[in-house]
């Protein structure tokens, strides 16, 4: 298996872990297994403990075991319905008010999964014991010691059912959803190589002369999401075949079915094997993952914030926690560098143009949106100059400043747009001034450099 090959299904498997990570199934499932484990191995410590056994939480007639089990059994099952209950209500309230989508984050909850997988080992562990203990009565040692197991899983549950209240209340607290996805940005943010030097080559200056005319166009096999692309593999198949591959989407884009999204040149090197290669170097799903797609945790943000907006909920206090914790990710970005969108193979030849990210692109995914909504609200406005102004010490490139100039400008439009109040609108012009300095200096600052 060559290198890219692995590197291939380590993509590959980040997006299936991603999947099975935000999954509410996979840890209650490891736990439940390891509770059949412990029903098979703990028996045997009844039998070395033997009657000497004052110090455990149960140490009854053995006779009255089963009994005891059986109703630690009911108890449980009765208050994971309830957990369960309970969770699905907060999903559909967190749902209706911060975005369906969002749900994938409060899914990826360790604490929820490990509250879950506690009452299903709990619930399992019962049961086996429950069934084991009828034919141990008589002639076998006494359940001591698997009694007082699921004496003290019963305990913990209760306790963590206390905690699992707890943390959903608080999820839903705007706050604590805006800093769970803001995480999710910062860690895809760190992933990235620190920034060292300019934004790099632009792609459609590197495409040849001749490129729309010698150029065969094609596309994928199946629709869906981009989820992943192996470049190491795309590089390795077009330096096989003496060709250029140009892609028209990047990750986190939508591609339909046999779409003139992959361009290759000339157009006399392509074949069937040339085209499974290429193919081979995508994953294609039904949504979009954060594995290779930077903009989705900013959308998701942004989601929040438009939804507060909206009127039927007319919260700008979040939009304005958005912006704040957008600001904060966006100042970890400006010293990150972005993927190149111009690829070479080890002799220097291009070989892979693609759609890269900006950092142009990924400001305006954080603000456009924001500003579009909160158009008429002074207080959005000022905030989202406030952010410009923060940005603006952290700009390290002049695609950067010029992105940030872009936003300045256009929320100085809309301010003179919709805002009639005159105080208002004189308060907005400050800030846009003080934002417009700050910028300013961050462009002496690239001079000097």
């Amino acid at each position: 298996m060559t290198r890219c090959r692995m590197k291939r299904h380590i993509h590959f498997l980040r997006v299936q872990w991603d999947a099975v990570t935000t999954s509410f199934w996979f840890v209650p499932a490891l736990m439940g297994l390891a509770a059949t484990w412990m029903a098979a191995l703990i028996p045997t410590l009844d039998g070395a403990v033997g009657e000497d056994a004052h110090w455990l939480v149960y140490v009854g007639v053995p006779n009255d075991a089963r009994d005891i089990v059986g109703t630690l059994l009911a108890s449980m099952i009765t208050m994971t319905s309830l957990v369960f209950s309970i969770t699905m209500v907060v999903l559909t309230l967190a749902a209706s008010q911060f975005g369906p989508r969002l749900a994938r984050n409060f899914m990826a909850s360790r604490r929820t999964q490990f509250v879950f997988g506690t009452y299903v080992m709990t619930i399992t562990f019962c049961l086996l014991l429950y069934g084991s203990i009828g034919w141990r009565q008589g002639d076998g040692p006494h359940p001591y010691v698997s009694v007082s197991i699921s004496i003290g899983l019963t305990l913990l549950s209760v306790a963590l059912l206390i905690l699992h209240v707890h943390g959903l209340a608080r999820s839903l607290v705007s706050e604590t959803v805006i800093e769970l996805v803001g995480k999710e940005l910062d860690d895809g943010i760190t992933n990235l190589e620190p920034l060292e030097g300019g934004a790099g080559k632009d792609p459609e200056a590197a495409l040849p002369a001749d490129f729309q005319e010698n150029a065969a166009f094609c596309g994928l096999r199946r629709g869906g999401y981009v989820q992943t692309i192996e470049f190491d593999e795309l590089i390795d198949a077009a330096r096989s075949a003496g060709v250029l591959v140009a892609l028209r989407f990047r990750a986190g884009d939508y591609v339909v079915e046999g779409g003139r999204d992959i361009a290759v040149h000339p157009a006399d090197q392509i074949g069937p094997e040339l085209r499974d290669a290429i193919a081979r170097a995508f994953t294609i799903g039904p949504k979009r993952t954060p594995v290779q797609d930077l903009e989705f945790s900013i959308r998701h943000l942004v989601e929040v914030a438009v939804r507060a907006l909206s009127p039927g909920i007319n919260d700008p206090y979040t939009a304005v926690a958005v912006i704040d914790r957008l600001s904060a990710s966006l100042a970890r970005l400006m010293s990150r560098a972005l993927p190149r969108g111009v690829l070479t193979d080890e002799t220097g030849e291009i070989r892979v143009i693609w759609k890269r990210p900006t950092y142009g692109s990924l400001i305006g995914a954080a603000f456009r949106q924001i500003r579009q909504n909160g158009g008429d609200k002074p207080l959005v406005l000022l905030h989202l100059l406030a952010a410009i102004q923060r940005l603006a010490p952290h700009v390290r490139t002049e695609s950067q400043r010029d992105a940030l100039n872009d936003e300045l400008r256009t929320i100085a439009k809309t301010a003179r747009r919709e805002i009639k109040e005159p105080a208002d609108l004189a308060r907005v012009e400050q800030h846009v001034r003080a934002a417009s300095e700050a910028l300013g200096e961050s462009e002496t600052s690239l001079r000097q450099s």
